[in-house]
């Protein structure tokens, strides 16, 4: 009886595997999404709580979103608006649009979500609501920079690469700014970190304190223009956290060279504006170490 069960079990195996083969050879790689959930402040006194989640795969789109205005000393919602019918996400650059269908305050209506990610005073978010079905003309919208929470947007990069590099670089303060980095920029999105530290080398003791400390643990934003990187995300500068940025160029010769050597620059500004510390910047060409910049296009 075994035996003759045995053909028919490897049958089943096969059939299984190649079905799972199908199964992930339909998998698509997102092109474009946005992710994030928060709140914003709504006239004087009322929160927006909102929650995105929208993806889009070649030409389809699909995902949801739900907001809901809250008052504080109420325990009724203001207003709710919720969608499962995502009909389009445009991406460019940091800023995104979304198209819906939807719900708000049980009645059918259109929906309109527009997102800002990562710009220099933080995450941005705009909805709007219009009845699909009502003679009146009652828009419900609402916006403004999020109080709490976060916003990824993303867009399938046409090129892709990246970059890394250890040196160090003259500073203003006649001081020596030493840097190591590392990104990754793929269609799948960034990965990758910054370390900087500018410090007196003829300082007497060795604990002596550094002029600027910046530290970014996560890379979020990465654009590659031939042999340039440009670096950006959220980090600390000495302690507190800051909005820091980097360009690295590759000019493809060592330090000393009579021709170009490569450069590195960076600014940190501080995302607490009651901050003492006015921000950080400096750059220039390397003095050692060295910065690899590798570009390639993306095939469809």
């Amino acid at each position: 009886m075994a035996r003759r069960l045995v053909p028919y079990l490897l049958a089943s195996v096969l059939v299984v595997a190649v079905a799972g083969s199908a199964c992930l050879g339909q998998i698509q790689v997102p092109t474009a999404y946005v992710k994030g959930s928060g709140a914003i402040k709504v006239g004087d006194t009322n929160l927006g709580m909102f929650e995105v989640n929208v993806v889009k795969s070649g030409p389809t789109v699909s995902g949801g979103l739900k907001f809901t205005e809250v008052a504080p000393n109420s325990t009724k919602p203001v207003a709710v608006i919720v969608s499962r019918v995502i009909k389009g996400l445009c991406v460019q650059g940091n800023f995104a649009t979304i198209t819906a269908e939807g719900w708000w305050n049980g009645s059918p209506a259109e929906i309109l979500v527009e997102c800002l990610d990562d710009n220099p005073s933080g995450d941005w978010f705009h909805i709007r609501a219009k009845p699909i079905k009502s003679m009146l003309p009652v828009i419900y919208d609402a916006a403004g920079g999020l109080v709490k929470g976060d916003i990824v947007v993303f867009s399938k990069p046409c090129v892709v690469g990246y970059a890394k590099g250890c040196g160090a670089i003259r500073t203003p303060n006649a001081g020596v700014g030493r840097f190591w980095f590392s990104a990754e920029l793929t269609t799948a999105g960034v990965r990758g970190w910054i370390n900087y530290v500018d410090f007196n080398p003829m300082a007497a003791a060795v604990t002596a304190r550094p002029y600027a400390v910046i530290y970014v643990p996560r890379i979020e934003k990465m654009e590659l223009l031939g042999n340039v990187a440009v670096m950006k995300g959220k980090g600390t500068l000495n302690g507190q956290p800051a909005m820091v940025e980097v360009r690295a160029v590759d000019n493809g010769f060592p330090v000393g060279s009579a021709i170009k050597p490569d450069e590195f620059y960076i600014t940190a500004v501080p995302l607490n504006t009651d901050a003492s510390d006015a921000g950080y910047q400096a750059g220039g060409p390397l003095i050692s170490g060295d910065i690899v910049v590798v570009t390639y296009r993306t095939t469809e």
